[in-house]
This record gives structure tokens, sequence and C-alpha cells, in this order.
């Protein structure tokens, strides 16, 4: 066995790695997810000393992170923007995995001298493209898999029983999930020569308190035990579709990686990680049978799934290497390096037609144009999409203490007024819709002032009054309906300047008393075309 010394050249190959891991991180991020603004807006009151809830006196829990909320708290405080301290902290946990993976591969791969094996894991780890693509939209996501690869690594590379226990408290209170996939490492936790039950329980006595403690405390703030955001969600249950499509997507990595993972559980000294892994990729498959149709190839519930599948594949270059199967070996290498890491035909590279920021490829052809200093600027820089432009348009042109109903409470939510009282229509932040959805009894009896609702200038999509058509279609029958023809009517139309944005807005409707006859109006809100262009540094060229 080698010596355990770090010598300066790994020091320097591993600095040379986070280099270009920061580097591909600040060029590929991509853009500001909605919901880490329905976290924001929780953190900004719970620091203002209003609680944890949404609106001022109302005790629902429309967020499912609690450890993240907490940790924003304190950059709140400081008068740091919410969205800035994110991206700062889900890159540093991301450079943790990396670090991680390096520790745990070196005192893995140590034991035959396999430099390029050991190198291997935390390369693939530092790019991988779904865990950059969720990097700076501003929500746990990345946290949450540095928490669980955490506490897979400490178990897997002989550290303490504590130690990785404290990842699994973290992974327990960054997501309701998280105890679901530390649990089953409690196997790893008591292997060893001899089941080692001391171990085990020192690993998950601390989660299974956090756990216990958290529910407690839902019960007794929010008089609930379970989150209203799986209420509100309607998880769909036993999905077999939604399972092969996890299972075979990001270019079949989750495949070859429960190959891989099979294949580890027998070589001893890999045996630790291979369980733990092949435990977790179990665990993700029975969650997405669980969670059915909210699961797709992007969706960061996913997450718990990306390292685990990476591990088998070294795992399985691992077990190739180790029978001396060296052709075999080169091949495995020349194609699954390209494919784990770049994996051209992934959504993370190409993108999606509303996020230009999710083109990773578009973000490297830049190369030849980069403006660091205004990238940096962009970094900073609070969003300017519709949904951000309706909210600050909501907080100046509408009563401070309106009542407003909504559908996109992200961005919308936060940047409108902080007095503002908002109804979420589709129950994240509602206990009543969560549970029966919206009716139009409920809304009579809630009757906000306002509804902002997005909405979609399309007659071939809605043939008939488009203006009266959400773009969520389960808020269509309550729209459609006499009822609520006869309470509201439309009054603005929020469009954005840019024009490739053009046929998306939010439509605010007043409530119908007769005495305001003003007729309805577009508003223009957000950036120019040429702003727009500067500011994301992509052009629309054909709607791509």
């Amino acid at each position: 066995m080698n010596d355990n010394r770090v010598s300066s050249r790994e020091w320097g190959l591993l600095g040379a790695l986070l280099a270009v891991f920061f580097l591909v991180a600040f060029v590929t991020y991509s853009h500001l997810g909605e919901d880490a603004f329905i976290t924001f807006r929780y953190t900004r009151n719970f620091a203002k000393g209003l609680g944890l809830v949404f609106n001022e006196g109302e005790r629902v829990e429309g967020y499912s992170n609690l450890l993240w909320l907490l940790v924003l708290t304190p950059f709140e405080w400081l008068g740091i923007r919410l969205h800035v301290a994110a991206r700062i902290l889900s890159t540093l946990s991301f450079a943790g995995i990396v670090v991680a993976g390096w520790w745990c591969a070196r005192r893995l791969a140590q034991r035959e001298d396999r430099t390029w094996i050991r190198w291997w894991l935390p390369a693939a780890i530092a790019l991988e493209p779904f865990l950059h693509y969720h990097d700076d939209r501003g929500l746990e996501t990345v946290s949450y898999a540095a928490a669980l690869a955490g506490a897979l690594f400490v178990l897997a590379g002989g550290g303490g029983a504590w130690i990785a226990g404290l990842f699994a408290v973290a992974a327990t209170l960054l997501r309701p999930e998280g105890i679901g996939f530390v649990a089953p490492l409690v196997v790893v936790a008591a292997l060893d020569r001899e089941v080692n039950f001391a171990r085990a329980v020192k690993f998950i006595a601390p989660a299974v308190t956090a756990f216990v403690l958290q529910t407690i405390f839902r019960k007794v703030y929010y008089h609930e035990w379970i989150p209203n955001t799986m209420l509100a969600k309607h998880a769909s249950g036993l999905n077999f579709d939604q399972l092969i499509a996890m299972t075979c997507s990001h270019a079949f990595v989750p495949a070859i990686g429960l190959v891989g993972c099979v294949a580890g559980c027998c070589v001893p000294h890999l045996r630790r990680l291979a369980v733990g892994s092949l435990l977790m990729l179990l665990a993700a498959a029975a969650f997405s049978l669980r969670a059915g149709s909210l699961l797709n190839e992007s969706f960061r519930y996913l997450v718990a799934a990306m390292i685990p599948s990476v591990i088998g594949v070294w795992l399985l270059l691992q077990v190739l290497q180790r029978a001396k199967w060296s052709g075999l070996v080169a091949v495995a290498l020349l194609v699954l390096v390209p494919v784990t890491i770049f994996r051209e035909g992934s959504r993370y590279l190409r993108g999606n037609g509303d996020a230009p920021r999710s083109q990773l490829l578009a973000r490297f052809r830049e190369a030849q144009t980069w403006d660091l200093a205004e990238r940096w600027r962009w970094f900073f820089h609070d969003p300017i999409y519709i949904n951000a432009e309706a909210g600050r348009w909501t907080a100046e042109n509408l009563p401070e203490r309106a009542v407003i109903g909504a559908d996109q409470i992200g961005q919308f939510g936060f940047y409108a007024g902080d007095n503002q009282r908002i109804v979420d229509v589709l129950g994240l932040a509602d206990r009543h819709v969560a549970r029966h959805g919206l009716t139009m009894d409920y809304l009579a009896q809630r009757n906000p002032d306002y509804l902002v609702i997005q909405t979609n200038d399309d007659s071939t999509l809605w043939p008939r009054d488009w203006r009266m058509e959400p773009s969520v279609a389960s808020l269509r029958p309550v729209m459609q309906s006499p009822e609520f023809r006869k309470l509201y009517r439309p009054r603005w139309f929020l469009r954005s300047r840019a024009t490739s944005l053009f046929k998306f807005g939010f439509m605010v409707y007043i409530r119908n008393d007769g005495n305001d006859a003003a007729p309805q109006e577009d508003v223009l809100v957000g950036v120019s075309d040429e702003e727009f262009e500067q500011w994301w540094r992509v052009k629309w060229e054909g709607g791509e």
C-alpha cells in the first residue's frame, strides 16, 4: 500500500481540477429557478422576524428545504442578495463533492496505484452537466447532492461515523425525502469484518433525531405532519414509464452505474462504496415510482441518483482494470468519458427554449467573445424574467396592502410588495388549495382584490378567448366558468418588451364591480431586445 500522505504533485493536480471546475461553473451557469424565490420570500420574512411564513400571519409550509432557508437567513441580515448567496453556496457545495470524491477515490484506488482511475471520479463529478445545470438556480439541489455524497464518501472511505452522520443530518433537513436516501446507508456504516452495530447507530442516530424534531416542529408550527408542498404537487403514484425514463436517461449512465455497483460489490475494498451507491440508486428508483409524473430527466428531484451513477461508472472501470482487460478498459475510457462528462445529446448541453442560459454548448461557443466583466455583473444582477418584472409592476402599481391571487408565486411573489398578500391558487403556499384544488367557492371566499395569472397570447393554442385562458391547465375550469367572469374581468396584460418573449405574459384581473369601466390594455415591462441579448448573451434565431 502506498503512503497516505498527499504529495505536492497531487495537491497541484487537485488545484488544477478545481480551477477548471470553477471556470466551467462560471461560464456555464444557467438561470435562476422560479421556485427558489419562494424560499427567498420565506427567508426574507423570517429574517424580518415575521416567522417562517410566505404571508405574514399565515403559517403554511410552502418551502421544502428548511436547512437551506436557515443557511440563507444570515445573508439576508447582512444585506447580501439571496440569489447571489445561493449561487455561491451551491458552487462551494459542488466543489466539496469534487474534493470528497477525490479523497474517497484516493483511499480506495491507491491500493494498486491506479493513478488514472483515482482521478477519473473527481474529474467526472467536476464536469457533471446535471449539477452544473442546477448550480446557480438558487435552490438546495446541489447542496443536497453534496450532503448525500458526503455521507456516502465518508462511510465508504473509512471516515468517522459521526462525520458521516452530520452529512446525513444535512440531507435530512435539506429535503423532505432526504431521510429516505440516507437511511439505507446504515448498511454501509455497519459493513466491517464483522457487523458493526455501534458504527451504524453513530451514523443514523443524528439523522433520525433531526427528522423527528423537524416533524414535531412542523406539527406544532404548521399543524401538519407532512410539508404542504407534498400535498400541492400531488405525487401521482406508480409510473413505470418514468422509472424507465430515469434509468435510461443521461446517455444510460444510471443503467451503467447500476451494473458497475453490482460488479463493485464483488471487490472487497470497493464493497462499501458499491453497496452504498447501489442502495441510493435503488432508493432513487423507488422515489421515482412514488413521485411519478413529477419527474423528468432534468428535474431536481433526480439529483440523488447523479453522484451514485457516476460512482457506478467509476466502479465498473476499476473492475475492468482489476480483471486486466486492458483493451476493454481503453474502449470504456474512450466511450464513457465523453458520454459521462459531456453527453452531447443531453438537454443540459442543448438547453431549453425558455432558458437561454441553460445552453451549455452555447456558453462554450462564446469563448471568442467573452466579456468577463459583463458576465460578472450578470452574476449579481436581479432577474429580468417576465415573472420578476410582473412582480415589480405589481409592487409599483397596485395598492400596498392588496390581496393578490397568483399562479406563479416564486419570482412574482418575491418582487411584489412586501405588504401585498399573495393567495397561491396552485396551493404550494395555501393549505386549502393543496388539498382540494382551486374552486370557485374558495376563490370567492378569499376574494382577492386582483388576480395575476400567467397566460399565453397564442390563438392556435387557445382558440377561444385566449385572454381568459391561464397557461396552467388546472386553473382553466374555474376561470372559464360564468361565475368567475361575473366576479373578475381582465384589466392589464403584462407583456415582455423583448419580442422573443412577446407572446408570454401575465393577465391582471380586477374585481368586476362596475365601478371601473376602464378598457383592457397591454403593458410592456422588462428589457428591450437589445438589452435582452446583451444581458443574456444569446441570439434568438427562429425562437431557438
